[in-house]
């Protein structure tokens, strides 16, 4: 029976919005759904509360930590803090990762006052003297060691994780955790508001629907069946002004380059390829499409799953 783990990652977030990405692709490449800040929606509860209530969801908590102590509630603690003190409470398997050099960060990316230099380093120390601890010294070291440490973590931590509806343990291990989350075993998810990640949808639903972003960086992308090579993507929903597509290979990097031929309502891009959405505002983002399902070619639903990056 294959599971997939949730992992909740914690980080200040404007200095490390390219480790945090590239995090979240080994985690998708492990069979894992990573969930953090991105995901977070408005809400009227605490962003705590929300955090709080989104980490108790969870199988195992990351923690990448570096030059910067981040925001702090109102009691002066930082939330980056809160959210490791609160996963160690609750139990959760926690795997952090520390930048091992700080003199090597741009001053940008490191505190500028004594007061958050101190809070930094009593966290640090914290940190390092608790739990399993590793370090990077950049963004490739941290990929090696976060596919390394999580694999161990599911051996050594086995956790209730997530099964397909079609398992035979479905309704012993899922129905147990959507009563966690007051969630109905049917529920499904038709929007994203983080400014890059991955969705799964069932295509057949929802009119083919997926919804990523939010205010004037909102995009609802609009999909149907082709095969289960490739799929059809179409520029139709009020929110789309027009759509090109890329051929594979393409990475998803923080800035969109080059020329993309935006003259047709509909394209079909296979696995690997990536299709560019503009919106009515003037915005850019990108789904790379990485599975597809068919139910008519031996699958037993339709589902595209993509990774995505909107661009501000």
């Amino acid at each position: 029976m294959k599971k997939k783990y949730q992992v909740f990652v914690s980080s200040t977030y404007k200095d490390l919005i390219e480790e945090r990405y590239a995090v979240m692709r080994v985690l998708l490449d492990n069979d894992c759904i990573p969930i953090g800040m991105e995901q977070f929606p408005a809400s009227d509860m605490s962003q705590m509360a929300y955090i709080e209530k989104m980490l108790e969801d969870c199988d195992y908590y990351i923690l990448i930590l570096a030059g910067k102590y981040g925001s702090v509630d109102s009691d002066g603690i930082g939330f980056t803090e809160k959210e490791y003190d609160f996963a160690i409470s609750k139990g959760i398997p926690v795997l952090s990762f520390v930048c091992k050099e700080l003199g090597n960060l741009p001053s940008s990316k490191c505190e500028e006052t004594e007061k958050n230099r101190k809070l930094l380093n009593s966290f640090r120390e914290k940190v390092c003297g608790n739990k399993l601890v590793k370090f990077y010294q950049n963004s490739s070291e941290l990929k090696a060691e976060v596919a390394t440490a999580i694999n161990h973590a599911k051996a050594d931590s086995p956790a209730i994780g997530w099964v397909r509806r079609t398992d035979s343990l479905y309704a012993k291990d899922l129905t147990v955790r959507c009563e966690m989350i007051g969630l109905s075993a049917t529920t499904r998810v038709y929007c994203c508001e983080g400014d890059y990640g991955s969705f799964t949808f069932d295509y057949s639903n929802n009119n083919g629907e997926f919804t990523i972003g939010k205010d004037e960086y909102l995009f609802t992308t609009k999909w149907s069946k082709s095969s289960n090579r490739n799929i059809h993507a179409y520029s139709d929903h009020p929110s789309i002004d027009s759509i090109a597509r890329i051929k594979a290979p393409f990475e998803l990097t923080k800035e969109l380059n080059g020329e993309f031929d935006f003259s047709s309502r509909v394209r079909t891009p296979n696995i690997g390829d990536s299709i560019v959405w503009k919106n009515r505002h003037g915005k850019y983002a990108v789904t790379r499409i990485t599975s597809i399902k068919d139910d008519t070619r031996g699958d037993n639903e339709d589902e595209l799953t993509c990774e995505y990056i909107i661009y501000g």
